[in-house]
This record gives C-alpha cells, structure tokens and sequence, in this order.
C-alpha cells in the first residue's frame, strides 16, 4: 500500500521500495539494502542516485564505505511541492494547448436564408471591442436581398460595438456610401469572402448559388487573424 501510494507521487516501483527499505533499515551499506529490498546490483546505484536527487536519500562516508538512510518522511512534502511548482510553470502552455485543441467543427451553408442566419447568430453573444475581421469579395452584394441584409448586419455589428475590420484588394478601389466599418484596400492579391471573429472562420461566395462554410476552430482562426492584422499594418485607407 505504502509502495502504491509513493508510485502515484511519481516515484518508482523500487525507488519506492528501496525508500520504504531504508526507513526501515536506518543507515546501511548498499549490501543491506541489496538483501533487504531484492533490487539488482547492476541497479541499486542508479536507484539509490535517484532518490538523492530527489532529497529524500543522503548517505555519509566511514571508512571509505558510504553508509545510506532514508531522510525525514516530511520531506515528501517539500517534494511533492517541488512538483508542484514545476506543474505551474508548465501549466500556462498545458492550457494554451488544450485551448487550441477543445472544439473544431465544419458546417456547410447553402441558399440565402442559411446565410442570413449563420451571420446573426455569429455576433448573437457578441461582446464590446471584439474583432470582426473580412476578406472582402465583390459578389457579396449580387442581390438586392443579400445587399439590404449586409447593410443591415453592419448596423448590428455597430451596436455591438464590435471593432470591425475590412480589407479590399486596390484594384476593386471604390468610395463606400456607408461608414458603419474600417476599410482598407491593399495591393495584394487577397483570400476573399473571409470572415474570422472569434474561434470561427466562414468561407463565403454568391457566385452561381448561395454557399458558406463555417469552420469553428481556435488554431484555423488565430492563423487566419494573424495572416489579416499583418496585412492590415500594410493598407490604405
């Protein structure tokens, strides 16, 4: 039980013996411990060195003999503490990559009512000075519906507050009869019909029929904002 018990604390099957041996044993040649614990001789050293390592072995010299004991059961503590802060160091990274891993899933949207809805619900928990980032294309106004519904999502995103942010390619250069957004254009050939907000990316095209495609994922999302923010320090407003 007590050997179990020193595996969950992360000791090994006979580093833990070997400790429980010498608290039983007090002082002894490795000889003692030898017979007492059953470990190979081609292993004791290495055992023994570990345990040392870990503060809960130290051994004195008396006749050029080195003598071994087991150190206060308290020790633990401090060991388990040791751990403990080595857990901590490590946990911001541990977090950042689950965070990274904990939910993708891909949706695909067809006609104009799916996209309307896919885009209300998009801002529905919104919060103030959140990221609204696009891809801007020329075809998501093809009609008079789609064009009323866009006008009216911008009106949205404003009283959200959403910190919206728009890039065009130079070429398609033309001056917007509304201001409810940031644009600027760059001399790029850009991705387009992008939408990235939050840990959601959608694809979007009005060329032929309606399509959109919702892809919920933290690592697909950072990259894309990432790729956007850089080319936005580049354009002109």
């Amino acid at each position: 039980m007590l050997e179990e018990t020193l595996q969950e604390l992360g000791l090994g099957r006979r580093e833990s013996l070997c400790y429980i041996s010498l608290l039983e044993l007090g002082s002894s040649k490795v000889g003692h411990i030898l017979r007492k614990t059953g470990i190979p001789s081609s292993k004791i050293y290495e055992i023994l060195d570990k345990l040392i390592k870990r503060g809960l072995v130290t051994y004195v010299i008396k006749n050029n003999i080195k003598h071994y004991q087991a150190n206060d059961p308290k020790t633990l503590l401090h060991y388990i503490e040791e751990k403990k802060k080595k857990i901590e160091q490590v946990l911001p990274e541990l977090l950042l990559k689950q965070r990274y891993s904990t939910k993708q899933h891909v949706e695909l949207f067809e006609g104009q009512k799916a996209i309307f809805t896919l885009f209300t619900n998009l801002i529905f928990d919104a919060k103030p000075k959140e990221l609204y980032l696009v891809f801007s294309i020329n075809e998501e106004n093809k009609t008079e519906q789609a064009n009323l519904f866009f006008k009216n999502l911008a009106l949205r995103r404003k009283e959200k507050k959403l910190n919206v942010r728009v890039l065009r390619d130079i070429h398609f250069y033309r001056k917007e009869k509304h201001t409810k957004l940031r644009i600027r254009y760059i001399n790029f050939t850009l991705p387009q019909g992008i939408t990235i907000f939050q840990n959601i990316v959608i694809l979007l095209s009005w060329i032929n029929a309606p399509i959109a495609i919702k892809i919920e994922s933290e690592v697909f999302a950072h990259q894309l904002r990432e790729f956007f923010l850089d080319l936005w320090k580049k354009g002109k407003e």
